[in-house]
C-alpha cells in the first residue's frame, strides 16, 4: 500500500514540475532571450535488495523529474551574435556619419553658399566701386564666411567629441558585461546540469553574450557545463573571458588630438596591454567613423587655408579706396578653420582698383579664381564625397538590420514559445497530474477499507 502511495506521490511531484515549466514558458513567451523549457520525466525503478552489488529484482516505483531541459541551438545562436554585431556596426556608422553630414551643413546658410556670396558680392562691387553699401556687403560676406568656417569646424569637433564619448560609454558597458559573464561562468560551474537554475543561468549567459556582441564581435567557445570562453573576432589571441578563470580582460579607449580613437585590451588575463582592432560591433564603427570625421576636419582646414589665401592674394593685387596697396581681409591662425577671422571691418580696405589704375580692375579679377581647384570646388567635392559615404552606410544598415531580423526569427523558431503547443502540453500534464492524484485517492480508500475490516 505504501508503494501505491509512493507511486502516486511521485507522479504528482513530477507532473507538478512539468506544469510549472509550462507556466514559465507561457509567462515568458514575449520575453526576449528566453529559451523554452521542457521537463524530462523518467521511470523510477526500485529494488527488492538492499545490496548495491546485487539486485534480486526491480519493480516500478513511480516517476521522477530527470532534468529541466532548455531548448537551444548553438549554431543559430552564433549566427544571431554575428548578425547583432554587424547590425550594430552598420547602424552606428550610419548614425554618426549622418551627424557629421549635418555638421558640414551644405544648406542655403551653409559654408558653400557663404563662400559663393563673397565672390558674388565682389562682382556686385564692380558696378560701383565707390558705393559704401556695396563695400559693406563685401566685408559682411567675408565676415560671415569666416564665421561659418568657425561654426562648421566646431560642429565637426563636437561630432568627434560625441563619438569619443559614445566609445567610452560602450567600452564601460562592455567591461561590465564581461564581469557579469565571468560571474555567470562561476554560477554554471556550481549549478547542477539539467536543473532549473542552470537553465536560467544559460539564458542570462546568452543575453550577456548578445550585449557583448553588440559592442564588439566575438568568437565564443562553450564548455560541457555551458561556461563560455570569449575572444575578439579576428584577434583570437586577445581572449576577453577564459571559462576556467574568474578574471577578465578590460578594454580602454585612446583618443588622439585630431579625434581618432584606438582600442587597447589589458588585464591579468592578457598579461600586457594589447592593441585591438575590432572588425564588427558598435565600437568598430565608432573607431571607423572617428577616422572619417578626422579626415573631414583636415579637409575643412585645407579649404579654409585655400579660401583665405585666394581672398588675401586677390586683395593684395589691388589698390584700396585710400590709394594704399591692398592688405589681407582674412586672418588664419594655426587652428585652421576654427581660427579664421575677418582681418578688418573697414570698407575702404577692399582693393577694387587694379595696380594699372582701373577703378574696378581688381574686382573683375576675382571671378577668375573660381575654378575646379578653388575653395568652392573643394567644398563641393568634400560634401558630395561624404554624401555618398552616408548613402552607402544607410544601405548597409538596412541590409544588416534585415539580416539580424532573419537570424532572430530563425532562432525563435527553435527556442521560442508556441502558445498552442504549450496549451496542448498543459492539458496533457493536467490529466497526468489528475491521474497521479487519483492513485493516491485509491490508495487511501483501499487502506481505509482494510482498516474497517479490523474495526
Amino acid at each position: 500500500m505504501s508503494d501505491l502511495l509512493s507511486i502516486g506521490r511521485s507522479g504528482v511531484v513530477a507532473y507538478r514540475a512539468a506544469l510549472a515549466a509550462v507556466g514559465e514558458n507561457v509567462a515568458n513567451s514575449e520575453t526576449e532571450g528566453y529559451s523554452r523549457r521542457t521537463v524530462t520525466i523518467k521511470e523510477s525503478n526500485l529494488s527488492s535488495s538492499s545490496s548495491y552489488q546485487y539486485k534480486s529484482q526491480t519493480y516500478f516505483g513511480g516517476a521522477n523529474v530527470g532534468s529541466v531541459d532548455r531548448i537551444a541551438n548553438d549554431y543559430k545562436a552564433s549566427y544571431v551574435r554575428l548578425s547583432i554585431s554587424e547590425d550594430a556596426r552598420a547602424s552606428t556608422k550610419a548614425t554618426w556619419l549622418s551627424t557629421a553630414e549635418g555638421a558640414l551643413n551644405d544648406t542655403d546658410v551653409g559654408l558653400g553658399v557663404k563662400m559663393s556670396t563673397v565672390f558674388t558680392s565682389v562682382e556686385g562691387l564692380t558696378a560701383d566701386v565707390d558705393s559704401n553699401p556695396n563695400r559693406q556687403t563685401v566685408i559682411a560676406a567675408v565676415t560671415e564666411a569666416a564665421q561659418q568656417f568657425n561654426a562648421t569646424a566646431k560642429a565637426l569637433k563636437d561630432t568627434s567629441d560625441g563619438i569619443n564619448t559614445a566609445a567610452l560609454t560602450s567600452v564601460a558597458s562592455l567591461n561590465d558585461s564581461l564581469t557579469a559573464l565571468a560571474q555567470i561562468n562561476m554560477g554554471l560551474r556550481r549549478a547542477s546540469p539539467g536543473s532549473a537554475a542552470s537553465a536560467q543561468l544559460l539564458d542570462r549567459r546568452d543575453a550577456v553574450l548578445n550585449d557583448v556582441s553588440k559592442i564588439i564581435g566575438v568568437d565564443v567557445r562553450f564548455e560541457a557545463d555551458g561556461r563560455a570562453s570569449v575572444a575578439i573576432t579576428g584577434n583570437s589571441s586577445v581572449k576577453l573571458i577564459d571559462a576556467d578563470r574568474t578574471d577578465t580582460a578590460y578594454l580602454g579607449v585612446v583618443q588622439s588630438t585630431d579625434g581618432r580613437i584606438s582600442l587597447v585590451a589589458s588585464g591579468a588575463l592578457l598579461g600586457a596591454q594589447v592593441p585591438v582592432s575590432p572588425q564588427s560591433g558598435s565600437i568598430a564603427a565608432l573607431a571607423d567613423v572617428a577616422s572619417t570625421v578626422a579626415d573631414r576636419r583636415q579637409k575643412l582646414d585645407t579649404i579654409a587655408t585655400s579660401f583665405a589665401t585666394t581672398i588675401n592674394n586677390w586683395n593684395r593685387n589691388g589698390i584700396d579706396q585710400n590709394g594704399a596697396p591692398g592688405a589681407d581681409l582674412l586672418t588664419l591662425g594655426t587652428g585652421g578653420a576654427a581660427t579664421i577671422v575677418a582681418a578688418t571691418q573697414d570698407t575702404t580696405k577692399v582693393a577694387a582698383q587694379s595696380l594699372a589704375g582701373v577703378r574696378n580692375g581688381n574686382a573683375l579679377e576675382l571671378k577668375n579664381t573660381r575654378n575646379s581647384t578653388g575653395p568652392e570646388a573643394q567644398w563641393a567635392l568634400l560634401v558630395s564625397t561624404h554624401a555618398q559615404t552616408v548613402s552607402s552606410a544607410n544601405a548597409q544598415a538596412t541590409a544588416a538590420s534585415s539580416q539580424k531580423d532573419g537570424a532572430l526569427l530563425g532562432l525563435d523558431e527553435v527556442t521560442g514559445v508556441d502558445l498552442d503547443v504549450e496549451a496542448a502540453q498543459l492539458l496533457r500534464f493536467q490529466q497526468a497530474y489528475g491521474g497521479s492524484a487519483k492513485i493516491i485517492q485509491v490508495a487511501r480508500e483501499t487502506l481505509q477499507e482494510i482498516l474497517n475490516l479490523f474495526s
